[in-house]
């Protein structure tokens, strides 16, 4: 944190993740979590595996009439728990909101046309954020389904992984296409099995964010996927990403939960035998689509 708050502050560069982008001049970064005290929007954007680690020490600084927002896209493994559920459980009195898309960091900075979602049942917290957060360049839509909004963009790590290493096989566009339109289906799958809107995954979080994400060199997660199909060990992938690439582990959570509750998804069983089963790929894409289920579209198991 150190390494990154000194540069922002002195020239205003996020010089580790956005070296080529000039932030505002008013804006400040921290390493004292009391900081955010006077704060009415508390956006956490932290890795999920130390999200509840930093809540718990934010709980006490909170303000009592702040908004809280999660821009995390991963899943806790104990109980299952998405972010927003975190903040609901060890908050009170808080409107929560989740906020997801097709979102590219870098793109953003270069304020390219970008659209997001921001997901709350509250519609007093989706007016502010659209206030405070829309600009010509950065477009929001409300959604009334944070879980289903939620789901959707942790879930489409998983098969941003598996087109990387289609990438990273030389796969054609085809099979691109295959793996992201069989990958909705199982996500919608999973996601209505859970609680979730189907109809959500029609939306930017869910079809808008998968596309990007499957088919941009930009995603950690596609990147990583494209070096696992190009040979490299797990280990060496995530050495040469480094950064937190939450597909793996999304991938273990919802393998687990989609096993306990007897949910068909072809290509997460595939993709997490080769992952933490250490199958080899043999070169051939044909072992992530695993075998597939007939049908084209469906909600049901």
């Amino acid at each position: 944190m150190k390494s990154i708050k000194k540069p922002i502050n002195e020239t205003n560069l996020n010089t580790k993740y956005l070296p080529d982008y000039l932030l505002d001049e008013n804006l400040t970064a921290t390493s004292s979590i009391e900081e955010i005290r006077s704060s009415l929007f508390i956006l956490f954007c932290v890795p999920s595996n130390s999200f509840k680690e930093v809540l718990t020490k934010a709980i006490q600084h909170i303000n009592p009439d702040a908004f809280l927002i999660s821009a995390t896209k991963g899943i806790e493994e104990e109980g299952f728990l998405l972010m927003s559920q975190i903040l609901e459980n060890e908050t009170k009195g808080h409107d929560i909101g989740v906020i997801s898309g097709p979102n590219l960091a870098q793109e953003i900075s270069l304020n390219q046309l970008t659209g997001t979602v921001i997901a709350s049942k509250s519609r007093v917290l989706q007016d502010e954020c659209i206030k405070v957060f829309s600009s010509d360049s950065f477009r929001l839509y409300t959604n009334k389904d944070p879980y289903g909004v939620e789901l959707g963009g942790a879930l489409k790590n998983i098969y941003a992984i598996a087109c990387g290493i289609a990438d990273g096989l030389d796969s054609g566009e085809n099979t691109v296409g295959m793996i992201m339109t069989r990958g909705l289906a199982e996500m919608s799958r999973f996601a209505v099995n859970q609680g979730a809107d189907p109809m959500t995954f029609l939306g930017l979080s869910g079809v808008g964010d998968l596309i990007t994400t499957c088919a941009s060199p930009l995603s950690r997660n596609h990147a990583l996927g494209k070096l696992i199909g190009k040979g490299l060990t797990i280990d060496e992938a995530q050495k040469e990403i480094g950064q937190t690439t939450e597909g793996l582990k999304t991938l273990k959570v919802v393998w687990e939960k989609a096993k306990e509750e007897g949910i068909e998804m072809p290509i997460v069983n595939s993709l997490y035998k080769i992952i933490y089963g250490k199958e080899s790929l043999e070169g051939s894409i044909v072992k992530v689509l695993g075998t597939d289920q007939p049908k084209d579209v469906e909600f049901s198991r």
